[in-house]
């Protein structure tokens, strides 16, 4: 069983979404709208090349918008 965290930082805070499957991970990043910057392990990867990424079963995964000097 994974047991991958989903962190999703936006203007009204973080959500977060624990013991994801690598498929189930793919779906809620993926419906999610606007740029975003995804961060598998504290390293930084291209949302449309998280599909093609081995994800281990106890992965951190952050998402957040741009940002810009600080700026969300």
């Amino acid at each position: 069983m994974s047991n991958i965290t989903l962190k999703i930082h936006d203007l009204t805070g973080d959500t977060v979404l624990a013991n994801l499957d690598a498929d189930a991970l793919r779906a809620e990043v993926n419906a999610l709208d606007g740029e975003r910057w995804v961060f598998v392990d504290n390293r930084m990867v291209r949302r449309d090349a998280l599909a093609n990424i081995d994800i281990s079963d106890n992965a951190e995964v952050i998402v957040t918008r741009h940002m810009v000097a600080g700026l969300v």
